[in-house]
């Protein structure tokens, strides 16, 4: 297996907890597959928990700390299905569970997935937040920045122009990265689950339904 590791790690950064029974908070289970969260199939996690307060979020539920659904690291695992190449972690704040995130991420690349995570905070400001650089050792795509619901972006697998996508191994090249898709799930239930990147007037139209179960990434992406 072919090892992706980010070359501006540190050497001397903390090592993971290597126990499958670390919990994390989750805004909803394991989407176990997409095709709009970066390149090829990918499993989705949208982690619960964000302080930052952006402006325009078009998922505010997944900002309370501590509700949501609790999952253990293994728990996690066992739900990415084996075919799909990779796992992409959004939102709420992923580097607000510093522990659980290391952890997953430790053992997602220990099972060869390709690892793409979204954050409000910038590439900088994690590289001072607890674990932070260790975190980021084991990220391939890093797409960093506040969201800024005035600065729509155009292209690229962001949710506003001001954030930045990092390429922090040498798994994925730009052009990768480059598609703008929406993902709609009609559930039993009568609700709508949508991820990706939907056009405005999708999202004004979603936002009228009342039947959205938010798991959105590309309106608000933090």
């Amino acid at each position: 297996m072919k090892s992706f590791m980010n070359k501006d790690a540190q050497r001397d950064c903390d090592e993971p907890v290597q126990d499958g029974e670390i919990h994390l908070m989750l805004h909803t289970g394991v989407t176990p597959y997409s095709l709009v969260n970066g390149p090829g199939l990918r499993a989705v996690i949208h982690m619960q928990g964000c302080s930052l307060g952006c402006k325009g979020c078009f998922n505010p539920a997944s900002h309370e700390a501590g509700s949501g659904i609790k999952m253990s690291v293994g728990e996690i695992c066992k739900s990415i299905p084996d075919e799909v190449e990779g796992v992409t972690l959004s939102g709420g704040e992923p580097f607000q569970q510093p522990d659980g995130l290391l952890a997953l991420v430790w053992e997602l690349r220990q099972q060869g997935y390709s690892i793409i995570v979204f954050s409000g905070y910038t590439k900088e400001e994690i590289a001072q937040l607890p674990k932070g650089r260790s975190i980021m050792q084991y990220i391939d795509v890093l797409i960093d920045g506040r969201y800024d619901v005035d600065k729509s972006a155009a292209e690229g697998l962001r949710g506003s122009a001001n954030q930045v996508i990092h390429l922090l191994t040498d798994r994925y090249q730009a052009r990768d990265l480059l598609d703008r898709l929406t993902e709609l799930t009609f559930l039993q239930d009568g609700t709508v689950t949508v991820t990706g990147f939907p056009p405005s007037k999708l999202q004004k139209l979603i936002k009228h339904a009342g039947v959205l179960k938010c798991s959105s990434d590309g309106l608000s992406k933090t």
